[in-house]
C-alpha cells in the first residue's frame, strides 16, 4: 500500500509568533508547512512550492493579502490553490472582496485556536 504524501500548507503571516504556532500545529498534524512573512514572499513561495492550501493574512507588509490573493488567482500555476483568509479583520467589505477575488474561506483568528484552524484546513482538504 502506497503511503499518502502529506498535504502542504503555506502560512503567510507577518507575525513571527503566529507563524511559529501554526508551523508547530500543522507539523504535529502531519502536514508539510511552508511559511512566509510578507505578501511578496508569500507569492514567491506559492509559485515555488505549489502548496495544497494557503492560509493568508490580510494585513501584510510589502503587499496586502488582498493583493496577494488577486495575483495568485490571475497566475495559472497558482490560481487553483485554495486560499483561506486568516485574519483579525472582521469587516464585511473586506471579507466580501476576498470572496469575490476567489478566496475559498475565511477564518477570524480570534474565533479559532490553532488546532481548530488545522482542523478546518483538514476538513477543507477532505482529509
Amino acid at each position: 500500500m502506497r503511503k499518502l504524501k502529506p498535504k502542504k500548507v503555506l502560512v503567510v503571516d507577518d507575525e513571527d509568533a503566529v507563524r511559529e504556532i501554526y508551523k508547530k500545529e500543522f507539523t504535529l498534524a502531519k502536514f508539510n508547512v511552508v511559511v512566509a512573512a510578507d505578501g511578496e514572499e508569500g507569492l514567491l513561495k506559492a509559485a515555488e512550492e505549489t502548496p495544497d492550501l494557503i492560509l493568508l493574512d490580510i494585513m501584510l507588509p510589502k503587499m496586502s493579502g488582498i493583493d496577494v490573493l488577486k495575483s495568485l488567482k490571475q497566475n495559472p500555476p497558482t490560481k487553483t490553490i485554495p486560499v483561506l483568509l486568516l485574519t483579525n479583520l472582521g469587516e464585511e467589505t473586506i471579507i466580501k472582496e476576498g470572496f469575490e477575488l476567489g478566496a475559498d474561506g475565511y477564518l477570524l483568528k480570534v474565533s479559532y485556536t490553532p488546532a481548530q484552524v488545522v482542523e478546518e484546513c483538514r476538513k477543507f482538504l477532505g482529509k
